[in-house]
This record gives structure tokens, C-alpha cells and sequence, in this order.
């Protein structure tokens, strides 16, 4: 799995998911997994080879969880910086059966191009939706935070090891 790239000032950072694994622990690691690969191929689509400046990108998540959250905060400091915004109504990538939560993230550059990044329809299986269903309404007994645990393990490995096009759709919007 290839590092990412980013400018902050002068320095060039290769950051690479252990770190961020490290920075985020571990509630959240399918989130985490998809939010860094969501930024590789971002990152990839608006800048190339170029590393990006830290400070010249803006962040719309449809998703307000803390994996996404950490995972575009610690690349980008965009949550520090005002620069990062939730929209659970944003319309692309809403396949929670329950509530509107959406799995697509648009990156903005300083000059206004924008790419938008959409987990695939197909990568989460039904039963996640009921885990996460659960754990809101206080009804993820023992068994079911361990098989939810041990799934979203499994969801993060998946989603580092996938190639790109089976586990996003990308593409420029401005």
C-alpha cells in the first residue's frame, strides 16, 4: 500500500495507514481504511504525482463519523483549519437503510476544481447497517460488538487491499 503525499509549507509528509491506524485507534477502522484510500484517489485525480498543500484543500464529508473524520483531519488538518464540513444529505452514496448517512466525500482545491469520491453501493453488507442500527439504539449486546468489531476489521483490510475501481467511483465535478 503506497504512502500519501502532502505538502505542509516547505516539508513533504508520506503518511502511511499505520500512522494514521495509530493516530485514530481502532473504532472505527472501515471508515478510517475507505476515508485514506477516498484521499489517495482524490488526491491522485486533482494533483497526479504532485503532493497537494495541506492548507489549500476543503473537505465535504457525507459521512460525520470519527474514522472519516481522522482520516481526512490528520492528512489534511482540514477539520482544524474550518476547512471540512459534514453533509449527511449529500445525495450520492446514501445506502443506510435507516437514516441519512452518506458515503461520498468531495475534495476542493484552492482554485475550485473539485473530485468527488463514492464508496461503492456493493462493499458493505447489509448486516453493518443493523450493527451500526443497533449500537444507536443501545441494543449491540457482547456478541454482536465483537462480530461488528471483527467485521469492520475485515472491512478495512478489504478496503486497503481492493483496487481502486472496485472499491470507489471518482470523479471531477468542478
Amino acid at each position: 500500500m503506497s504512502t500519501i503525499r502532502i505538502r505542509d509549507g516547505k516539508a513533504v509528509l508520506d503518511i502511511g495507514f499505520p500512522e494514521l491506524r495509530n493516530y485514530h485507534g481502532g473504532s472505527a477502522l472501515m471508515a478510517l481504511a475507505v476515508g485514506y484510500r477516498s484521499l489517495q484517489a482524490a488526491f491522485g485525480l486533482l494533483f497526479g504525482e504532485e503532493a497537494p498543500e495541506r492548507k489549500s484543500l476543503k473537505i465535504t464529508s457525507g459521512h460525520g463519523g470519527p474514522g472519516f473524520r481522522d482520516a481526512f483531519e490528520y492528512v489534511t488538518r482540514a477539520v482544524t483549519r474550518g476547512a471540512y464540513k459534514v453533509d449527511v444529505h449529500y445525495p450520492q452514496g446514501q445506502y443506510d437503510p435507516y437514516r441519512p448517512q452518506g458515503y461520498a466525500f468531495v475534495f476542493e482545491t484552492a482554485d475550485g476544481r473539485a473530485a468527488e469520491v463514492v464508496l461503492k453501493p456493493n462493499f458493505l453488507p447489509a448486516v453493518f447497517y443493523e450493527y451500526l442500527k443497533k449500537g444507536r439504539e443501545g441494543g449491540l449486546m457482547e456478541a454482536d460488538a465483537e462480530a461488528f468489531d471483527g467485521l469492520k476489521l475485515a472491512l478495512c483490510e478489504k478496503a486497503l487491499a481492493a483496487e481502486q475501481a472496485e472499491l470507489l467511483d471518482v470523479r471531477l465535478i468542478r
